[in-house]
């Protein structure tokens, strides 16, 4: 008889946690918030979290930016949502419903490894296993890019990952064929999505699901060294076993080496010119500064590191993004001969020959030789004032990188083509040339906005060049219609091509997170295969 299947979403909480004490890993724990049930035997805890009545957010928002006052009676809107916190073995589990049961959870007790490492560990286990799809730390210039469909599974002996495959493996979904207890599980970091299979005689399943999970956490148990390094090619994410003495050395090195930490934003998911302004410790701020948080805690401890938020806030006040200071902090050390980064409040290890050779791709190619002199850089700033004047009665963003489009191309005699006349067709696929060239320097440019946008900037660099490479003469046709001058025109054998990324920096230093480098390295590599030359510069002073 075929098997019930029921989905859950599991997390599993870290070491040393007691059920008997639920305020340490329940957020803002209230025992009126505890809901009664048959648990039999099993430590257990169904905890409950309602939010407020409240009239929906479009409604504000349509009387007060679109159409004015009105009057009209809308339904208050509730949102709700369940936990089951459950004991199995040494640790707890828990178990989220609705729209805010993951909310119930300190997410500072987390076991952040559970879900990827266990779909690993099946999927390195279970003979029979293949995985359906993967998803890895890459952010793309194309939307369109982000969707991909997969017309079958991939099996264990099928499975070969090239070099640069899932370095920061993010989710992976693994499909079991053998297993009794489960049929499907996806795991992502924090948490891990279970198809669970159940008799018929079995539902309601909760006298039944503690035998599961448990099997689940032998599962996670035993992942090991060389499970982890199948999927995860040279950067490592640790479990909170081996992060805690890292963590517990985090505020002293915080404060004794400043310059090794930054703050940046661990997640690209928001509409970064809707950000007006960055709180931290209650003031407000143009920019993310680790140096302004210290100000304010001189001596933070890791628990003030968790607790403390910063918020990107738009032009109302209204809370777009909210983090902790551990969530942004950036940081590379080196202990006993191993690399290890925090980045988005993890800790990962990288492997000494991957970090090297990524360290030493991107030293080889900086240029600090080239240079704005200061008198265009006065110019630049003056432009950017009166642009800022004439548009400060309207919403209209100003393009500060156009405006460094534009006296860059003049100061270098170089041609223009940060404009959307000047993007090129070929063969239905519309990109655009450069920001400026010169002589067979295709300059890139950006401004230091984060990762997001320094992915973008170096895949602009990438895909035309790209093309430049494989369809030569159609390329140099197409942009030779740009430049009026036949003496400059692009040649059809791309000798000597230079590829120049250019990055607008008015932060405190010219760094890159270790995930951008990798990014950066990898088209590094490509391109130099394809023989174009590779420059990076930052540019500073600009703002």
């Amino acid at each position: 008889m075929a098997k019930k299947k029921i989905k859950l979403n599991v997390v599993l909480l870290k070491n040393n946690l007691n059920i008997a004490a639920p305020e340490t890993f329940i957020e803002n724990y209230l025992q009126d918030n505890e809901i009664n049930f048959n648990k039999g035997n099993i430590n257990a805890i169904l905890y409950k979290k309602l939010g407020s009545y409240s009239e929906p957010k479009w409604v504000a928002n349509l009387k007060n930016k679109i159409v004015g006052d009105f009057t009209c009676d809308f339904p208050s809107n509730q949102s709700s949502g369940v936990t089951l916190f459950i004991e199995v073995q040494d640790r707890i589990f828990a178990i989220n419903f609705g729209t805010l049961g993951r909310f119930n959870i300190n997410k500072n007790v987390i076991e952040k490894t559970f879900g990827i490492y266990t779909a690993n560990k099946l999927l390195n286990n279970d003979l029979t296993a293949t995985i359906k799809s993967a998803h890895s730390r890459v952010n793309e210039t194309n939307p369109v890019n982000k969707q991909r469909q997969y017309g079958a599974d991939i099996s264990n002996n099928q499975l070969f990952l090239s070099m640069e495959d899932n370095e920061a493996l993010k989710e992976l979904a693994v499909i079991s064929y053998s297993s009794e207890d489960f049929s499907r599980m996806i795991g992502k970091y924090s948490s891990l999505n279970v198809q669970f299979l159940f008799n018929n005689v079995e539902i309601p399943c909760f006298q039944y699901l503690q035998p599961k999970l448990s099997r689940l956490l032998d599962l996670y148990k035993s992942v090991s060294p060389d499970d982890v390094k199948k999927l995860f090619k040279g950067i490592y994410p640790l479990n909170s076993l081996e992060a805690e003495p890292l963590n517990t050395q985090l505020p002293n090195k915080l404060i004794m080496s400043t310059d090794t930490f930054f703050l940046f934003e661990p997640e690209i998911d928001y509409d970064l010119s809707l950000v007006a302004e960055i709180k931290i410790e209650g003031e407000l701020y143009d920019e993310l500064s680790l140096s302004a948080y210290l100000d304010k805690n001189p001596q933070p401890s890791f628990e003030n590191l968790t607790e403390d938020k910063i918020f990107f806030l738009n032009e109302d006040g209204d809370i777009i993004k909210e983090w902790s200071i551990l969530e942004c902090l950036y940081g590379e050390i080196e202990e006993n001969n191993t690399n290890y980064i925090l980045s988005g409040g993890e800790w990962f290890e990288v492997s000494k020959d991957k970090y090297d050779r990524v360290s030493l791709a991107i030293d080889e190619i900086t240029n600090t030789s080239f240079g704005i002199p200061d008198h265009i850089k006065h110019n630049i700033k003056g432009d950017i004032e009166q642009a800022i004047i004439q548009n400060q009665n309207s919403n209209q963003k100003i393009n500060k990188e156009n405006i460094f489009n534009i006296h860059l191309s003049n100061y270098i005699h170089g041609y223009l083509f940060d404009e959307a006349a000047k993007q090129i067709n070929l063969y239905e696929d519309r990109f655009e040339v450069c920001d400026v060239l010169h002589q067979n320097t295709f300059f890139h440019v950006k401004y230091n906005y984060g990762a997001s946008a320094l992915s973008h900037l170096f895949n602009q660099g990438y895909v035309s060049a790209k093309s430049y490479a494989e369809f030569t003469s159609k390329y140099a046709e197409a942009v030779n219609l740009h430049i009026p001058d036949a003496t400059n025109h692009l040649s059809d054998q791309p000798d000597n091509a230079k590829v120049h990324y250019l990055i607008l920096n008015d932060k405190s230093k010219d760094r890159l997170t270790f995930f951008s480098k990798m990014a950066l390295e990898e088209k590094i590599r490509t391109l130099q295969a394809m023989r174009f030359n590779v420059n990076l510069t930052w540019i500073r002073d600009m703002y």
